[in-house]
């Protein structure tokens, strides 16, 4: 096919993607990875490289669209196929020929590259147009990768007509098309649609919009025996549209057919997936029969005649219904063919053919044909046939006349037995699978015959076991709905549901990015590879062939808000750079997963502040960023310890916020509920949040693993183990830089909702490969600019404050007019951050060190008046100290020294670099009481001499 646009850009593409790995073979590519199955049974054709297929039809079937497999190549046509001298509409082709799949040659001067000017702008954005009249007066025209603010992909132009109107009333039709006497034509929604049938081989008009009549149009042809066939999208708008306009071309006495689509399918994506042939026309229009019904027999008269079972259960109406035709059928049937043979044979002997089935003893009913029956009867029995000959090549079935015949039609009248078996039509939609639950349900979409909305419910596999059991599940889990079929009906639905290939539906325990997927997933959107899903109707997201949804409830994420990037500048004004260093690693929590899958780590973020300072309004403005609306984290005093484990597994790539934790408000079951934050080391590296043993009468435990990042907030700093503080970036709030009007702005942040900045989410993760190569290239040369430094030596805080540092440099992404005054300066403030991480490590907690200060004095002090050296040492030995806290205590109220947090101390000692810690609770032999006492022990501190001091 030359169309003007050379694929083998699309083939070098598909050749270079690792996920397919495909092989070259002649005119196909073979041997790619299914992205389904998983097996080598890809391929694709060099010619037409339109659509991905997997050979194992019936074990996978796998189709994908390329442009939706290769969605960068199929973007940004404007840059990439500018206009030239040689070819003034080269976006137009290219966009037509690549991302439609049509063939150019074909539709050369059907169209014409034009630009739209963007309003209130000095833009254009470049359109495919096509007229809408011979003049050339109006037009359509269809944006190329852009949108309106309204969201309209596409805009009507031109000189009105006189009835002030642009189409109303007409249509497009490909240019040169002839409309001949007894024609088929298609009426369908869009010029697209009417393109792909077109270069299909059928007379098409493209009426573009489902709710559009084109009376003008249907009245120039009105009385040729055109046989309209109402075409539009198989959705709910489309389909009640087609009954309209149906019911309007009888009125006007024109023949009129219904086409019904696959759901989600239009022409132009049948077109490039190959399928528009005559078995495809004639299999959507027997739907279409179907949809047009007006009565159960009617529906049960036509799936008869397709299906040829004398018992079948179907719906109508949102219904279901048993069919069951009598005994007598087959015979009555039967004796009506061998009566029409008769007459075919006396007919031929006189030389005539007949023309309809012999009559019988019911009344006769009206003509129907098996392309126009249940369509309203209207359908001329020989507009699709030539004329009749005297001895017919192919002369019919028997059966099949007397089917088709007003005879077939009262004799299935006659003996059709029908019974409703339940007052609304539940459909099954897809088993969704909760593996970590070990837990699956069979989801039903319920359709009540009523009026009322469709419901969406889940059921056990024990709940379509029988048909009680059936029954008593639609009562309890649906409006109303009821089953009173029985068990052989139930068996045949029961297969019906499950015995075709199944959609499985993996059902996530969380909120946010999916590693199997590749995609973040929230609750009415889903991102993958930049693109936007929205949820389908079935309430999932198919993402590469896969289907997955997320079960949590407990956290809602908005993620329709908007975003402009014009507040950066006063949110540093507001919060300085302890909040920008809290921005930025909240973009990078976006991506902490694919962070550690590069560098195996990701910090945690420790913000304190003194009262005031904004840290609750930083984090509360930075959770409507995502679109969660007042929150700003949670407590773990207020939580339990198995409470605490599904709060750090409720995200994934984004952030998990501890307020106000490190705290004892004296409740007499604190201690037990007193969290440690050497607990979290392991989120570090991404991994697991806690073990539990599985309910099974095995050795399985479960381990959620850790998929988010951990931000601390509270006014006192964390203390723990040095391999804890080394893996925080701390950040302290305080009002040092608050100036006239700073209130202000800071109240703006306030007043935000997540409709108002919400789309900060949106905008991160479909930039999400600039928004990592930035960061990728911003950590490498900041991480050697802090080690080359000279300042900073424990490479693991290095690491840590460049990523974040790095984070800050990946904003430009999404903020371009970040100036280089903010990333610089965040880099510094990083650096100095860094710095005061390293000292902290090197020094003792100053609890820590006033117990020291406060032991020594002590000491000093009680050696004057009792004449005992080292009174509060209880151990002998040299080097060591032994220390009881009773006593030490009971010193200071004595000596009027404030008396110190126990309970904290003995946390901090531990980690204490001056007296290393040796054990607690030791049973000590006391130098001084001559008795046993149970003490601390640590290490002496050597004391200078005094000839040192």
């Amino acid at each position: 096919m030359d169309n003007g646009i050379r694929t083998e850009e699309i083939i070098r593409a598909l050749l270079g993607d690792r996920r397919f790995d495909f092989k070259e073979e002649a005119n196909y590519l073979r041997r790619g990875v299914c992205p389904c199955c998983g097996k080598r049974t890809l391929y694709v054709g060099k010619q037409k490289p339109w659509m991905l297929r997997c050979e194992r039809l019936n074990k996978c079937g796998f189709e994908e669209p390329t442009r939706e497999a290769l969605p960068d190549l199929f973007e940004d046509f404007a840059r990439r196929f500018p206009p030239t001298e040689e070819n003034r509409q080269a976006t137009a082709d290219a966009y037509l020929g690549l991302d439609r799949g049509f063939d150019l040659s074909r539709i050369r001067g059907w169209y014409e590259q034009a630009a739209w000017p963007v309003p209130g702008t000095t833009d254009y954005v470049p359109t495919v147009r096509f007229y809408l009249d011979e003049g050339r007066t109006r037009w359509w025209d269809r944006l190329i990768g852009r949108t309106k603010k309204d969201g309209q992909k596409a805009h009507f132009g031109g000189k009105r007509k006189d009835d002030g109107t642009l189409f109303q009333g007409d249509v497009w039709t490909p240019p040169g098309q002839q409309i001949n006497d007894g024609d088929r034509v298609w009426l369908v929604e869009g010029i697209f649609h009417a393109i792909a049938l077109a270069l299909s081989g059928h007379k098409a008009a493209a009426c573009f919009s489902c709710n559009h009549f084109p009376a003008a149009f249907i009245q120039a042809h009105k009385g040729r025996r055109i046989r309209w066939v109402l075409a539009m999208d198989s959705d709910k708008a489309g389909s009640k549209w087609c009954k309209t306009h149906h019911k309007t071309l009888k009125a006007m006495g024109e023949l009129a057919l219904v086409c019904m689509l696959p759901d989600g399918r239009d022409w132009d994506d049948l077109y490039r997936a190959g399928r528009i042939d005559d078995a495809f026309i004639r299999d959507r229009l027997y739907y279409g029969r179907l949809f047009m019904a007006e009565t159960v027999q009617e529906k049960a008269y036509i799936h008869y005649t397709r299906n040829r079972r004398m018992t079948f259960i179907m719906d109508f109406e949102n219904a279901l219904y048993s069919i069951k035709l009598g005994a007598d059928f087959e015979k009555g049937l039967a004796e009506a063919a061998g009566q029409w043979m008769e007459q075919e044979l006396e007919a031929k002997r006189a030389g005539k053919v007949p023309t309809a089935a012999p009559a019988s003893a019911v009344a006769t009913a009206p003509a129907s044909t098996a392309e126009g029956a249940g369509q309203g009867g209207d359908a001329d029995p020989a507009a699709d046939t030539p004329a009749p000959a005297p001895t017919p090549p192919n002369p019919p079935n028997p059966i099949d006349a007397v089917l088709d015949s007003p005879t077939g039609r009262d004799l299935f009248a006659m003996h059709c037995g029908i019974d409703q078996i339940s007052n609304v039509l539940p459909k099954f939609l897809y088993m969704e699978r909760d593996a970590l639950m070990d837990e699956q349900r069979y989801v039903f979409g319920i359709s009540y015959a009523n009026g009322q909305a469709d419901d969406l419910i889940a059921l056990e596999g024990t709940a379509i076991t029988s048909p009680d059991a059936f029954h008593k599940a639609m009562l309890n889990r649906s409006r109303g709905g009821t089953f009173d079929g029985d068990a052989r009906q139930l068996k045949i639905l029961r297969d019906r549901w499950l015995n075709s290939r199944m959609t499985t539906v993996s059902a996530l325990p969380f909120v946010g990015y999916d590693r199997e997927s590749d995609a973040w997933i929230f609750q009415e959107h889903a991102w993958s590879k930049g693109r936007k899903l929205a949820v389908n109707k079935h309430g999932y997201f198919e993402v590469n062939r896969r289907g997955v949804k997320s079960m949590l409830n407990g956290v809602y994420i908005r993620t329709d808000g908007r975003f402009t990037p014009d507040w950066l500048d006063n949110y540093a004004k507001a919060f300085h750079w302890q909040g920008l260093a809290t921005l930025a690693y909240w973009l990078g929590s976006l991506f902490v997963q694919q962070i550690r899958a590069r560098h195996k780590t990701f910090p945690f973020l420790e913000l304190t502040g003194e009262p005031g300072a904004g840290k609750s309004t930083i984090l509360e403005f930075l959770w409507k960023c995502v679109g969660r609306d007042d929150y700003e984290g949670f407590d773990l005093l207020k939580a339990t310890p198995a409470g605490r484990r599904r709060a750090f597994s409720q995200v994934s790539n984004l952030p998990v916020v501890i307020i106000e934790s490190d705290r004892d408000n004296g409740d007499k079951d604190a201690k037990q509920r007193q969290f440690g934050f050497d607990e979290v080391k392991p989120f570090y590296n991404g991994r697991g949040t806690g073990t539990l043993g599985v309910a099974k009468r095995s050795n399985d435990v479960e381990e959620h693993l850790f998929q988010a990042s951990l931000v601390i907030s509270q006014n006192a700093e964390v203390d723990g183990s040095e391999a804890l503080l080394q893996r925080i970036v701390h950040c302290h709030a305080d009002k040092k830089h608050h100036k006239t009007g700073t209130r202000d702005v800071a109240r703006w942040f306030e007043r935000q909702t997540a409709a108002d900045v919400g789309g900060f989410l949106g905008a991160a993760l479909s930039h999400e490969r600039e928004i990592l190569d930035a960061y990728a290239a911003a950590f490498d040369s900041i991480e050697t600019r802090y080690t080359d430094s000279g300042a900073l030596k424990n490479e693991r805080i290095i690491k840590n404050h460049a990523q974040i540092a790095a984070c800050g440099h990946a904003l430009k992404v999404l903020f371009p007019t970040m100036s280089d005054y903010l990333r610089e300066g965040l880099t510094e403030y990083l650096f100095l951050r860094a710095k005061a991480r390293e000292q902290r490590l090197a020094a003792d907690h100053p609890l820590v060190e006033q117990f020291w200060d406060t032991y020594d004095y002590l000491s000093i002090q009680l050696t004057k008046t009792t004449s005992r050296l080292d009174p509060l040492n209880h151990d002998r030995r040299d080097g060591v100290i032994a220390v009881n806290f009773n006593q030490f205590l009971e010193a200071c109220r004595n000596c009027g020294q404030p008396t110190p947090d126990i309970g904290a101390l003995k946390k901090l000692l531990p980690a204490g670099n001056a007296r290393r810690f040796i054990a607690a609770n030791r049973s000590v032999h006391s130098q001084h009481e001559k008795k046993t006492v149970k003490c601390w022990l640590f290490q002496a501190a050597k004391l200078p001499t005094p000839e040192e001091d």
